[in-house]
C-alpha cells in the first residue's frame, strides 16, 4: 500500500534557557512517500550548541539528500557479482523426475516454450536484505559525516571546543521508517492509541534502569538524569548510531523530540495529545505548552509525522 506522510514541528527556547540550542529539520517528497525529520539538541557553552544542532542536521541533510532525486539519479546498488562471475550449478531431477532413456533420437520431443505458470515457478524473488541493509549505512554514515563536522569545527574554534548534540532521525523509504538516534533526543511511534519509544536512551539513568537499580519513573527526577555517554561530537571520534526499523501503516504517528519534551511531559499526556482529532501544528503546539506547563527546564522541540494512504 502507498503511504502519504504529513509533517509539522516547533521548537521552543523553554523557561529557564536563554537561547535554544534546540534544531529540527523535516523534508518530504512531493509525493509524500520519501522523508527526513531530525531533531537535534545541542550542548557545550555559549553558542556552541546551537551550532552543534545545526551542524548535524545540515550534514545529514545533505548526505541524504539523493533519496530525493529522480531515480536515475539516485546511487545504485549491486546485489550480485555479474552472471559470468558467478558459480554454475548443474540441477540434477530427483531420481522418479529422471528422463528415461530413449532408443532413438525420433524419441526426442521438439523443445516448447515454458509456460507462465513454468516461468513463474523458475522465478527466486530477491530478499530485501541487501536495500534495507544500504538504506541503515547510509543513514549511518550520514550520521558520523556530521560527527566529524562537529569535531572539526571544534578543532577550528577555541571557544566551541567541547561542542557536541544529539540526535534522532527518521528516514522514510519504500513504507518503512529507518530511525537513527544518538543521545536522549527520542522517536515515538503512536499506533491504535498505544505509544511506545522506538529508540533507546545513551544516558545514565537508562542504563540504570535496565540494571533494575532505578525504576522508570526515578528517571525523571534522578539527579544524573542528564549524564549522557553517547553523543555527537564533545571530543568523540568514533560514535556509535543505533538504528531501528518500523514498517509503517496508515493510521500511525511519529513523534521526534528533544529530551526538554520527553522529560517535562509523561508519556500518557503525549499518548492522549497525539491522539487528539487536531492538525498537526496544534498538536505541535500543544506538546510545548504542556513542557512549559511543567516547568520548561529545557530547550522544546516536537516534530509530528502523520502516515495516511496515498
Amino acid at each position: 500500500m502507498s503511504l502519504k506522510l504529513l509533517a509539522a514541528d516547533k521548537t521552543d527556547v523553554g523557561r529557564q534557557r536563554e537561547q535554544n540550542e534546540d534544531c529540527a529539520y523535516r523534508r518530504i517528497s512531493p509525493e509524500g512517500d520519501v522523508a527526513l525529520f531530525i531533531v537535534a539538541d545541542g550542548m557545550g557553552g555559549y553558542r556552541a550548541g546551537e551550532v552543534a544542532s545545526r551542524l548535524a542536521v545540515e550534514t545529514i541533510s545533505r548526505a541524504l539528500d539523493s533519496f530525493f532525486q529522480p531515480l536515475s539519479e539516485q546511487p545504485t546498488l549491486q546485489l550480485a557479482p555479474p552472471l559470468e562471475e558467478q558459480p554454475t550449478v548443474k540441477l540434477v531431477p530427483p531420481a522418479e523426475e529422471a528422463p528415461k532413456a530413449r532408443s532413438s533420437p525420433e524419441e526426442v520431443p521438439p523443445h516448447q516454450p515454458l509456460t507462465p505458470e513454468q516461468q513463474a515457478r523458475l522465478t527466486v524473488k530477491l530478499p530485501e536484505t541487501p536495500l534495507l541493509r544500504s538504506v541503515e549505512e547510509r543513514l549511518v554514515n550520514a550520521i558520523r559525516q556530521a560527527n566529524s563536522a562537529i569535531i572539526h569545527h571544534g578543532e577550528q574554534r577555541r571557544e566551541a571546543r567541547g561542542l557536541g548534540c544529539t540526535v534522532t532521525a527518521a528516514l522514510v523509504y519504500q513504507g518503512t521508517a529507518y530511525i537513527a538516534n544518538v543521545g536522549d533526543s527520542r522517536t515515538y511511534l503512536l499506533r491504535h492509541g498505544q505509544l511506545k519509544p522506538l529508540t533507546r536512551d545513551h544516558s545514565l539513568v537508562a542504563k540504570l534502569v535496565e540494571a533494575h537499580q532505578i525504576s522508570p519513573e526515578e528517571i525523571y527526577t534522578h539527579p544524573q538524569r542528564n549524564l549522557i555517554y553517547r553523543s555527537l561530537g564533545a571530543g568523540r571520534r568514533q560514535v556509535e548510531v543505533d538504528v531501528f526499523q518500523e514498517r509503517l501503516q496508515p493510521g500511525d504517528m511519529l513523534l521526534l523530540c528533544s529530551d526538554g519534551l520527553w522529560e517535562m511531559v509523561r508519556d500518557h499526556e503525549i499518548c492522549k495529545t497525539l491522539s487528539e482529532q487536531k492538525s498537526l501544528q496544534d498538536i505541535c503546539d500543544q506538546l510545548i505548552a504542556l513542557a512549559n506547563a511543567h516547568g520548561g527546564e529545557d530547550n522544546i522541540t516536537a516534530l509530528v509525522v502523520r502516515v495516511e494512504a496515498a
